[in-house]
């Protein structure tokens, strides 16, 4: 997927921040218990947090604030303007990040994949982390550019451009662990927001066009050890691997990334996700047959990475349609 629509209009967006408010009182900042990050908890509705990027578990992005509506959205005004250091300014960089926000402190990422706390009652800089991104790092397709950070009750999860997933200390930005979750040297970026969940943080590859294998991988919170690895594209004799031409090698680098953070379900113990286009995205005579996982949405078991269903929304994509949209879980009654 070539999308370059964001970098001119929200490269602003990395430089600075601000926060608008209709003539109201902030929530206070009080001390939040820790059952907040609980699966029960962030299968909330959020309320003066948005402890995930999704605001919950489900992807659902909604607020069931009413201070802010119909009447009260001509009172909005600026109250404070922060500068982010410069961070993401280049014109490589784009600003798509969701920040997060929990007990008085947004949680922003840039393009650079540069971390900032900041309060949100005064604009004040708290912390920041600096990725150091390798500057001759040459794979990354579409634009240098961060869709969002994870958190937990201690830390703040970042996956980065150059494929590693680090885990900052929630009150000082340092860095508790580090991880190679996979090398950019070999095409794979992170670009989606982890997910944190359960004790564990999920987060899902990028670089079809470069010619991955794309995959979901599964990570220890509290010490980075993998746990499991779920392939977008089934290698010889797994489920779905007759979708694909026999006597070649195109499982090992068919595509199929994971560009948005997935949705889950504590409840039946399952996490959803989309996947993006076939390597090449145009050219579909290298690789005839429907070509899973790609172009689609997947069901996993949450604890071990197991296959559980799937549903392909283009067969043989050669038109670059994948699946860039996050999955969003909801309940309808049907008559």
């Amino acid at each position: 997927m070539k999308d370059y629509r964001f970098t001119k209009r929200l490269a602003r967006l990395c430089q600075c921040l601000c926060l608008c408010l209709a003539g109201m009182g902030m929530p206070s900042a009080q001390a939040q218990p820790a059952d907040d990050f609980s699966p029960a908890a962030l299968t909330q509705l959020p309320g003066a947090n948005w402890a995930t990027d999704g605001g919950d578990l489900y992807n659902r992005r909604f607020s069931p604030l009413t201070e802010l509506d119909h009447d009260t959205v001509q009172g909005l005004k600026g109250v404070w303007h922060t500068r982010l250091r410069g961070s993401g300014a280049g014109p490589q960089y784009s600003g798509e990040a969701q920040p997060l926000v929990y007990d008085g402190v947004a949680y922003v990422i840039t393009g650079a994949d540069d971390v900032f706390a900041v309060s949100i009652e005064s604009g004040e800089i708290l912390w920041q982390y600096v990725a150091d991104l390798p500057p001759e790092m040459n794979t990354v397709c579409c634009g240098w550019t961060s869709r969002g950070v994870a958190m937990s009750e201690d830390h703040v999860y970042v996956g980065q451009l150059d494929g590693q997933l680090k885990a900052l200390d929630r009150a000082t930005g340092e860095v508790a662990w580090a991880v190679q979750a996979e090398r950019w040297q070999e095409g794979y970026t992170i670009t989606a927001a982890p997910l944190y969940v359960d004790d564990m943080v999920i987060i899902g590859f990028a670089g079809a066009e470069i010619g991955i294998r794309g995959r979901l991988k599964a990570f220890d919170a509290n010490d980075g050890s993998l746990l499991w690895t779920f392939y977008t594209i089934p290698a010889p004799g797994e489920f779905g691997s007759d979708t694909w031409s026999d006597g070649n090698m195109l499982w090992q680098y068919g595509g199929a990334s994971i560009w948005s953070t997935p949705a889950v379900d504590a409840e039946l113990g399952m996490l959803y996700f989309a996947t993006g286009n076939a390597a090449a995205n145009s050219n579909g005579s290298h690789r005839p047959g429907d070509n899973l996982f790609t172009a689609s949405i997947l069901a996993l078991d949450l604890k071990t990475g197991e296959y559980r269903w799937h549903f392909q929304q283009v067969h043989h994509d050669i038109w670059d349609y994948d699946s860039p949209n996050p999955v969003i879980l909801f309940d309808i009654e049907i008559d």
